[in-house]
């Protein structure tokens, strides 16, 4: 781990993974606040309004390499300054990987030619992968947050809502296995930099806060003192939306099986 503290902290994730307990637990703390997923156009961090108002500015773009990562450079930079002196957070979700690849660029790079894993390695920000193990819970989480319409709930009585679905095999494919093949991806670009933590869900929450262990590894990430992990996080509002999954999907133990079989392909290709 490198001695100076990293400029900002970025959590890589899929969707319904607990990217927003990490990023509310962070804000309800004293030290780092999380702007959420910053790379959605019409989010609270309003990325598609600076992007006009960026290129505006400049005259002309021509989606070259330097011009993105000035973007970038510039969105972060307003991020920081509007938390400061907090750390600046946020989110970025696997499908957003491929975004901002220069037009003067390989359509399918590897790993280690991602352009946007590259820039964050570039500024030396600190990497959070939280990874969701049971690929069929978070299928689960997934279908069941669209069917009820509420995707982050402090709502336990909303939680609790009875109902019930049944999932396809290709619908279940078709989600888990580019999560599998973007989980593979981050870790090999990832392979050799310093200032990375892997934590995993359900197991870095404690309660309505971080646990001790991976708040302690997140304390090191962004360089606090031994005993300062306490003050890097509060409690978050949110609750699971629906804890009980197996009482919902009727067919869990088949999405299961599916699951570990895409996880053998994938390790063995």
């Amino acid at each position: 781990m490198q001695d100076t503290p990293p400029p900002f902290l970025v959590t890589i994730a899929t969707q319904r993974s607990g990217t927003k307990f990490l990023g509310t637990a962070f804000s309800a703390g004293t030290r780092v606040e999380s702007r959420g997923e910053a790379f959605q156009p019409g989010g609270p961090a309003r990325f598609g309004a600076f992007v006009a108002e960026f290129v505006a500015q400049r005259g002309s773009f021509g989606f070259e390499a330097t011009e993105m990562a000035a973007m970038l450079d510039a969105f972060v930079a307003r991020l920081a300054a509007d938390v400061a002196p907090a750390l600046l957070h946020f989110d970025l979700m696997y499908n957003n990987l491929g975004a901002f690849g220069p037009v003067w660029s390989q359509a399918t790079p590897g790993p280690r030619a991602n352009f946007m894993l590259n820039w964050l390695k570039q500024r030396g920000a600190g990497v959070i992968h939280l990874v969701r193990p049971d690929l069929a819970e978070c299928l689960a989480s997934h279908v069941i947050a669209e069917t009820r319409g509420v995707y982050h709930t402090g709502n336990a009585a909303e939680a609790a809502r009875d109902m019930s679905v049944t999932i396809g095999a290709e619908q279940a494919t078709a989600y888990m296995l580019p999560i599998l093949r973007a989980r593979r991806f981050v870790r090999q670009a990832f392979a050799d930099y310093p200032r990375i933590v892997e934590v995993t869900y359900p197991s870095f929450v404690d309660g309505q806060t971080v646990a001790a262990e991976p708040a302690m590894r997140i304390a090191r990430l962004i360089g606090l003192p031994p005993g300062t992990a306490p003050s890097l996080f509060g409690v978050s509002p949110l609750r699971q939306t629906a804890p009980d999954k197996r009482g919902i999907v009727t067919n869990f133990d088949d999405i299961a099986r599916l699951a570990r079989l895409l996880e053998q392909d994938v390790a063995a290709a």
